[in-house]
Order: C-alpha cells, then sequence, then structure tokens
C-alpha cells in the first residue's frame, strides 16, 4: 500500500468522497494530475464514504487506488478544531492537512468553513473549477484518449467525448474548446453557488492576505 510518506513534491490534492465517487471527474484529476504538476489521493474517512454512494457494480475505491496507484493519505488528528465546518467534513480537512494537501477538490465547497481552511493553508475547490485551472493541455488530451479506448459500447470517438465532457464540466470543456471543434454538450445541473473557498491561490498557490480579492480561485496577480 502506498502512502502519504511516498507524497513527492507534487502539489498535493485531496479528494472528498463525493470526487471519488465520480468515475470521469476522479480519473481526469488522478490521471490528469501528475503531468499537470500535482497529485491527487484521498484518505481512508473518504474512501469509506465515497463506498457507501458509489453504484452496486462500481469499481471500489480501493481498487481504482491500486490501479492508478493513488496514494493513501493519513488520518489526521484534532477534526473538532474546524467548527465552522459541516459533520463529517471536518475529518475530511483534518487529513488534508496532515497529509500537507493544498487544495482539497470538493462538490460541496460551502460545507467548509474559510477560517477553517485559512488556518490550514488550504482552499477548497470546485473540481471544473480546478480542472480548467490546473489541467494541462496535454494531459486533458490523454485522459481523454484513455476513456476513449475503454469506451466500446457504444463507441466513441475523442471529440465526442470532448463534447461530453461539457455536460459536467462546463469550465474544463471552455479552457480546451479548441482542442476539436466541436460543440459542447449542455448539462441539466446548473453551477453551485459556492465554487471556491480559501486563502490560497489556484494557480500561482500563494497565500492572499485578503481572501475576498480571490475572484474563480485566482488572486488579483493571476487574473
Amino acid at each position: 500500500m502506498t502512502t502519504s510518506s511516498a507524497i513527492s513534491e507534487l502539489t498535493r490534492v485531496l479528494l472528498d468522497a463525493n470526487i471519488i465517487a465520480k468515475p470521469v471527474t476522479r480519473t481526469l484529476l488522478v490521471v490528469g494530475g501528475v503531468p499537470s504538476g500535482f497529485r491527487a489521493f484521498w484518505s481512508r474517512a473518504a474512501e469509506r464514504e465515497a463506498q457507501v454512494h458509489m453504484r452496486p457494480r462500481a469499481l471500489p475505491p480501493s481498487s481504482v487506488r491500486e490501479r492508478f496507484d493513488v496514494l493513501l493519505g493519513p488520518t489526521g488528528t484534532g477534526a473538532e478544531r474546524f467548527v465552522g465546518t459541516k459533520g463529517a467534513d471536518r475529518q475530511i480537512l483534518a487529513d488534508a492537512a496532515a497529509a500537507g494537501a493544498r487544495f482539497l477538490v470538493t462538490e460541496d465547497v460551502d460545507d467548509y468553513g474559510l477560517d477553517d481552511l485559512a488556518s490550514v493553508g488550504i482552499s477548497a475547490a470546485n473540481s471544473d473549477l480546478f480542472l480548467a485551472a490546473r489541467l494541462t493541455r496535454d494531459a486533458y488530451s490523454t485522459v481523454i484518449d484513455l476513456f476513449v479506448e475503454r469506451q466500446l459500447n457504444p463507441p466513441t470517438t475523442p471529440a465526442q467525448f470532448h463534447a461530453a465532457i461539457a455536460k459536467n464540466h462546463p469550465r474544463l470543456f471552455a479552457a480546451h474548446a479548441d482542442l476539436y471543434e466541436v460543440e459542447p454538450e449542455h448539462g441539466i445541473h446548473s453551477e453551485p453557488e459556492v465554487i471556491f473557498r480559501g486563502a490560497r491561490c489556484l494557480r500561482c498557490e500563494q497565500i492572499i492576505a485578503d481572501p475576498a480579492t480571490i475572484i474563480d480561485g485566482l488572486g488579483p496577480e493571476c487574473r
């Protein structure tokens, strides 16, 4: 088993349970992360919670971790100190802090308190926002090719898969819109009201003195 002691100097990004349970989003982060300069991983608490919410025939998170050599982070202590964070998410934040993560990718950014995040130097980001800001063109293309190779019924072209990405990741599609000449598919869900919270800029990774100046995850000098 690979543990956090083996985490390299790549930027550490902890995935919340609701991200682990989404195969496409999870693969974009796990496979596309290292060539994009970050390493996505998760903790035992996140893995257990994700397993509860996954479809019966879905590949278990532990098997995904073994297949892609995903690192298993440590279990953090002192979760009760995060009073501005909701319930079980306190442990997830404690795990992220214990692993030295700089970012926490989640579908529920508003479950994490700003003061709690700032106290450990972590920013929480919506998956689409994070991927659009950090996934490189080459990494994105590589992950699309990986999915297409496995799409047998029905077969899918890279352009079709790129268009389908837009349903759940419109920002990511827009960031790489010119990769293929194809119109985006439209999703049925609107973007969450809160997509970023924290004091660390998504791009430069620096702590911004006034978090209120961060817009869509980017500090004043990175916009």
